[in-house]
């Protein structure tokens, strides 16, 4: 179906009691921050929530949602959790069901991930898994499901802090960004690599969030996930030339025309 390259780009909801034969990361259920979570960075704050629709060409054809869902401790440190969602809409349920499922961890003062969850529902098309990075062991570890759900496990060498692809959005968004410049980033997807993005000219982007100052951004080189070219098409990704840096339209190239997702709302929740 069409919309997949997109929807597999803007993730998921949180656990629920219906996914109990899932895998379960290990931070879920981790007690609240007592910490002060305090930010330089207007737009990264516990209940922010991004809502877009998506279409393809004139149709719509779902919603996706990004938010920070609360602040938890990981090794005495505050890190956001981070939640996105994409499902597809009624009309296009009855022949390609798309319920996705991001979270990410990451740190938020040095924006560093914790490590990542995914479910990907798709069709016939399955896979769940879940990694931590684990930096003072310098590996990675995780477990995987595949649709007939085997489950197996994984690990690496973790040389360095990364970020997963979900993480990686928010850590753009509290970047200078500045037209004409190249942005490098340490990724892992159950392994290592760079991402490197390209900042394009600024434009003018209108929603139904409004109209905004925008700077466009590419990805160059990648693996897999958020901001990443695939198959030779491309990713085209405006983010708004302001101090809450949202990203206010990502658009898809496919085999047939291209996905697009606007940004509608944005809302913040009060813990």
């Amino acid at each position: 179906m069409a919309f997949k390259v997109l929807l597999l780009l803007l993730l998921c909801r949180p656990a629920g009691a219906a996914d109990k034969d899932l895998l379960a990361h290990p931070f879920w259920g981790l007690p609240a921050s007592t910490a002060a979570v305090t930010s330089t960075l207007p737009g990264l704050v516990v209940g922010e929530t991004l809502e877009y629709d998506i279409s393809w060409g004139a149709i719509h054809v779902g919603k996706a949602y990004l938010r920070i869902a609360e602040a938890v401790d990981i090794s005495s440190r505050p890190a956001w959790r981070i939640v996105s969602e994409a499902k597809s809409g009624s009309f296009i349920n009855n022949f390609y069901k798309v319920d996705d499922r991001n979270e990410s961890w990451m740190d938020t003062q040095d924006l560093h991930s914790y490590g990542y969850y995914k479910k990907i529902s798709e069709g016939s098309h399955f896979f769940n898994e879940w990694v931590v990075f684990d930096n003072p062991a310098g590996k990675y570890y995780g477990s995987k499901m595949n649709r007939k759900r085997h489950v197996s496990s994984f690990e690496g060498v973790l040389d360095k802090p990364v970020n997963d692809v979900l993480s990686a959005v928010y850590r753009l968004r509290a970047m200078t960004l500045e037209p004409g410049k190249s942005i490098e980033m340490d990724v892992n997807t159950k392994k290592n690599w760079r991402l490197n993005i390209k900042a394009g000219k600024r434009e003018k982007m209108k929603t139904d969030f409004g109209k905004k100052q925008c700077i466009l951004f590419e990805p160059k080189v990648g693996d897999e996930g958020l901001f990443v070219a695939k198959a030779g098409r491309r990713m085209l990704v405006w983010i708004t030339d302001d101090d809450l840096k949202l990203p206010m339209v990502l658009k898809a190239e496919i085999f047939i025309g291209s996905i697009t997702a606007r940004l509608v709302r944005r809302t913040i929740e009060t813990p």
